[in-house]
């Protein structure tokens, strides 16, 4: 009998090393455990797709294989990125797809992001399943092999208005990661003039890693954006469902003030709410709130956020991690590659770069996202003890983490879902506010937590 590691079925997803956590034979039980899933909502096609990982063309051929032999028909859609995925399975009428990606794990890493009847399926649900009984089908599942770009980029040609002919500069920074596929032919055929960055897709990620969420992922992309006078850049992580934003300033646009001017537009045309994670600024749900909006603060997470939109229907939602749902004309995935096309339709109507939209936003003094590395095994368990005994008075919200709200800012920290991290974040009123804050949730871990290691990296 196989054995499969527990701890790769997170709440997102399913992630783990290749090929000790995560390889052939474990991805044939994933298999079995999505076909009785498929078989529990009504479902006998499902679409599958893989990113640029080392690993993903072996992953998915297991994959394929499998769910062919448990009775399910595959749509094969070969190398993309998942909103190429999540595009495929909107279109098809299982509504069901899987992602064999590692998003932006180590390199050495591979997992599975799915979706099953148009609903994003845990790895916890899948890990359920896994050691339920089930024969292989006497009648194989058909297999077909299909490219969906064309599709797609002819959809978001259509989806995107544009007034005038001024063509933009952008400058794409994809990281070698599976974007190269789509986003240098997706922006041209825009009309933008494309300047590319690491477009060639290699597992090894030889440039830099492909996690636009870390700023010295963005150093090149920074500077490109300066010496060809670009008027924006965009960065791309490993599975393209993620986007970072350059101005043509050069300066990093953190994705809750990209959240700030899409709520800005998209609240001006129709009125609705807009969903945001925890580790967003308190200036956001200011502006949604100002523009006559609803807004609705959700644990981080895809998974979360999507099961959010299923339930409130909002125009717009995004995370800090670079993850934006549009969901006012477009379908409401997250979606790296589609979010700069939105963010190149906004400069051009508005006519205004994105620098002069960035200034006239509240000034916010705030961290990146930051992280302490502690173990797969203690991490929520440090959560839960420092959250029973935080002394520090403020408004508190626990749906995912602790976060504190103070009259002078806030303070976060919470377990990454998908690495062995602690995720802090912190905002002030003043450059003062913001080290104050932080200095006294960081001796206040130190009290509570003195079995870790506090190194902000």
């Amino acid at each position: 009998m196989i054995e499969i590691t527990k701890s790769i079925f997170r709440e997102y997803d399913i992630r783990g090393i290749y090929p000790d956590e995560i390889n052939e034979a474990s991805i044939s039980l994933i298999a079995k455990a999505i076909s009785i899933k498929c078989n529990q909502e009504d479902v006998s096609e499902i679409c599958i797709g893989r990113d640029g990982r080392n690993s993903g063309e072996s992953l998915l051929n297991a994959l394929e294989k499998s769910l062919s032999n448990f009775g399910i028909n595959v749509k094969n859609i070969g190398l993309v990125t998942t909103p190429l995925l999540y595009f495929a399975a909107k279109k098809n009428k299982s509504k069901s797809g899987v992602m064999i990606t590692g998003s932006h794990n180590p390199k050495n890493y591979n997992g599975v992001k799915l979706i099953i009847n148009d609903k994003p399926i845990s790895g916890s649900e899948i890990y359920k399943l896994i050691n339920q009984s089930k024969n292989q089908s006497d009648c194989a599942g058909k297999i077909l092999k299909v490219d969906i770009k064309d599709i797609y980029i002819e959809e978001v040609i259509n989806n995107i208005k544009i007034k005038g002919e001024e063509k933009l500069k952008v400058v794409i920074d994809c990281g070698n990661g599976a974007a190269g596929c789509i986003a240098p032919r997706l922006y041209r055929e825009l009309g933008c003039e494309v300047v590319e960055l690491f477009t060639e897709i290699d597992g090894n990620f030889p440039n830099h890693h492909p996690d636009p969420g870390k700023l010295e992922n963005l150093s090149y992309l920074i500077n490109k954006v300066k010496s060809t006078k670009a008027d924006l850049g965009l960065a791309f992580d490993g599975d393209g469902d993620r986007v970072g934003l350059v101005s043509n300033k050069g300066d990093v646009v953190f994705p809750d003030k990209i959240m700030m001017i899409l709520s800005q537009d998209i609240l001006s045309k129709k009125k609705g709410s807009i969903i945001f994670d925890v580790k967003c600024s308190n200036a956001l749900p200011d502006i949604i709130k100002s523009l006559n909006g609803t807004p609705i603060m959700s644990p981080t997470g895809h998974f979360h956020i999507k099961n959010a939109i299923r339930e409130h229907n909002p125009l717009l939602a995004g995370e800090m991690s670079g993850h934006i749902f549009f969901n006012d004309k477009w379908y409401g995935f997250d979606d790296g590659h589609y979010s700069g096309a939105r963010i190149i339709e906004l400069i051009l109507n508005k006519d205004k770069s994105i620098s002069s939209m960035i200034k006239k936003l509240p000034i916010l003094f705030s961290t990146p996202e930051l992280n302490i590395t502690v173990t797969e095994e203690n991490k929520f368990q440090i959560i839960e003890e420092f959250t029973k005994k935080c002394n520090l008075n403020g408004e508190k919200i626990t749906i995912d983490g602790l976060r504190i709200n103070f009259k002078n800012g806030w303070g976060l920290i919470r377990a990454s879902n998908t690495t062995p991290k602690l995720v802090l974040r912190f905002e002030g009123n003043s450059q003062r506010d913001l080290e104050t804050i932080q200095s006294k949730f960081i001796d206040e871990l130190s009290r509570i937590c003195t079995y870790i290691d506090i190194n902000l990296d």
